[in-house]
């Protein structure tokens, strides 16, 4: 059941357009808020620039004064001391002059103005430095002389004028740049009032949506627990009559198999009080008497096996840890008569300990060793080889383990077309008369590996051998739960 169909989210196509054109919206918002912040980015570093700028040409007129200062006090009082300043100014000059020789000017007028300046600031360092040498060699009135000539009075105004202009075009620069910032700023503070009010319309449309699939899918769980609540009454119902009908039909069998063996025993004991007292008045009717003998025992036979083809799962005891091991040394001391008497040769590999009813394991090695040993012609031996492995879990499975068997034998195999056959009760290949049995020996297999959660499978070459592939889990909590999960039993590979 789809909770949040097409039909609630999109109740028409002009409802998926204006989400389109609504996501679009904001798409597109989102792109111009993205380019707005490059150029405030852009702008700001700009900004910073021509800050840096101003403030160099400020530092370097301010030094070039402070030059100037030091040098009218050594000229006027040839004091040494005054010097000190001097050559402090000089330095700070040259420094700020290898910054206006790296500085990446805003404005390619800048550029210009800036060489102008580094030349001015040269010439009058070089001027300086002149009259300074002519005072230190005591030339007092030519370095006076020098120092208020028309030349370096024009040096210091060219200097300050092109400060002024550097400056003047630097404030410009600024407040074109802050303008502009101011611009942008604008331009993303709508930008952003507009995402605001789109994405509190959008948030509302999806909340009406929401609501409207949210009480929908309320609607449709209510519908759907109460349909539950009507299948889980009637599956409970249906459990509790299908215990009574087990229950009945349990008690049907042991009452139906105690009252059809009452009869055929007092079949088998008139049978055999006649065969011992009236042989010779019989005469050829002494054959009529030792075939019902045998037909009453095959019908005794295969009641049992009903029997206990019925009561695999109903009165199976607890699993508990099993050695199969052990319990194949009981089925071959069983078998013991028969193995003489074929002369049979049984080679097993050692077989592990897993959690299995004992009473059903076996039941199951007898059936299997049993019929290895039969179905092989007269003219041979028996020669059956039991295979065993332990297959551990995969990486993260949940399952504990496996353990696999195979029963091989040399006998006279079957046609793989009857392989679905042979595990049906009363399917039998063969004659009666020459491979005695009532045909549910396989089907009882099949049912004690299903009762533990396995698998049997069976594959034959006709005239040479079949074999028979049965898989238990080594702990049976685990494989419940797996075919709990799964609904199947574990495969064979």
């Amino acid at each position: 059941m789809t909770l949040f169909s097409s039909r609630i989210i999109f109740p028409s196509y002009s409802w998926l357009a204006s989400f389109c054109l609504m996501l679009a919206l904001l798409l597109t918002n989102g792109v111009i808020s993205y380019h707005a912040i490059l150029t405030l980015i852009t702008n700001e570093d700009k900004v910073h620039k021509t800050l840096n700028t101003l403030n160099i040409i400020k530092d370097t007129f301010s030094a070039i004064q402070d030059a100037e200062t030091g040098e009218r006090g050594f000229l006027i009082s040839g004091e040494d001391s005054y010097l000190e300043p001097y050559d402090i100014a000089t330095k700070k000059i040259n420094v700020h002059l290898n910054q206006l020789l790296e500085l990446e000017a805003n404005l390619a007028t800048q550029r210009p103005r800036i060489f102008t300046l580094i030349q001015l600031t040269q010439a009058k360092l070089q001027e300086m430095e002149k009259t300074i040498q002519l005072r230190k060699q005591h030339k007092e009135g030519a370095a006076l002389k020098l120092f208020l000539t028309d030349e370096g009075n024009s040096l210091m105004r060219q200097i300050r004028s092109l400060v002024s202009e550097l400056q003047q075009t630097a404030y410009d620069r600024l407040k074109q740049q802050r303008a502009e910032a101011n611009q942008v700023q604008q331009q993303v503070i709508i930008t952003q009032i507009f995402a605001t009010v789109l994405g509190l319309v959008l948030a509302g449309i999806i909340f009406v949506l929401v609501g409207r699939a949210l009480k929908k899918q309320r609607e449709d769980a209510e519908k759907l627990e109460a349909l539950v609540a009507d299948r889980t009454l009637a599956l409970e119902r249906y459990a509790v009559e299908l215990q009574r009908s087990n229950r009945e039909l349990q008690d049907f069998a042991f009452v139906a198999s105690h009252d059809l063996q009452e009869p055929l025993r007092k079949i088998r004991s008139f049978g055999d009080r006649l065969e011992q007292k009236y042989a010779a008045q019989l005469g050829d009717g002494a054959d009529y008497i030792r075939r019902m003998q045998v037909a009453a025992a095959r019908m005794s036979r295969l009641i049992e096996d009903l029997l206990t083809f019925s009561r695999i799962s109903s009165q199976a005891r607890k699993f508990e840890q099993v050695s199969l091991q052990e319990i194949l040394e009981d089925v071959l001391e069983d078998l013991y008569v028969t193995i003489e008497a074929r002369g049979a040769q049984v080679n097993a590999d050692p077989l592990p300990t897993i959690e299995a009813d004992p009473t059903q394991m076996r039941q199951l090695l007898q059936n299997l060793v049993g019929n290895a040993i039969k179905f092989v012609p007269a003219d041979r031996t028996p020669v059956i080889n039991i295979l065993t492995r332990i297959i551990l879990p995969e990486e993260n499975a949940t399952d504990a383990g496996w353990f696999e068997m195979q029963v091989i034998d040399n006998g006279i195999g079957f046609d793989e077309k009857f392989i679905d056959r042979i595990f049906t009760p009363f399917q039998r290949l063969h004659g009666k008369d020459e491979y005695p049995g009532t045909g549910i020996g396989l089907s009882i297999c099949r049912r004690i590996v299903e009762h533990h959660h396995g698998r049997i499978q069976a594959s034959s070459i006709p005239g040479k051998s079949a074999t028979f592939i049965v898989r238990l889990p080594l702990r049976q909590e685990s494989a419940a739960q797996l075919y709990t999960s799964t609904g199947t039993h574990h495969a064979l590979r």
